[in-house]
């Protein structure tokens, strides 16, 4: 088994090869990332098929798998935004993150701030995955 911190996820643009074709396009997929020419897939192991699914991907989207968990033990992925509720005597504040990777490793940028960080073991206790900057760009008010 592949470990997770070389999984890659992305949108599909375009199916390339299906087992039952019903994926459609915009829909997240994850597994080996390659490219051949300028055209980017994923191979996707399929359980049902007990074979390689590959699927064409919208390059802009693709983002790693830091092989980190959060809070809840979900995997945590480049792009994706994380949050908690960091004081307890204001539990309606929450304090969100953005996971990138900056300069060599994984970083956390907090939202209205200057600072990137490197993910830290506080990060992977305190906070939850809670969406990505493609599906869910809301949750950072555009700031990050």
């Amino acid at each position: 088994m592949m470990k997770d911190r070389y999984l890659f996820k992305a949108k599909t643009a375009k199916i390339v090869e299906t087992y039952n074709n019903d994926v459609e396009d915009g829909v997240w997929v994850h597994g080996s990332l390659r490219c051949d020419v300028g055209k980017y897939t994923i191979f996707q192991f399929e359980t049902e098929r007990a074979d390689y699914v590959e699927y064409e991907i919208d390059p802009s989207t693709i983002c790693q798998c830091t092989g980190l968990k959060d809070k809840n033990g979900k995997l945590i992925w480049e792009n994706d935004i994380m949050v908690a509720h960091l004081d307890d005597d204001y539990p309606e504040d929450e304090t969100y993150i953005r996971i990138m990777w900056h300069k060599s490793g994984f970083c956390s940028k907090e939202n209205g701030s200057e600072d990137i960080i490197p993910i830290d073991k506080f990060d992977r206790e305190h906070f939850e995955v809670c969406g990505n900057i493609f599906d869910n760009p809301d949750l950072l008010e555009m700031e990050v």
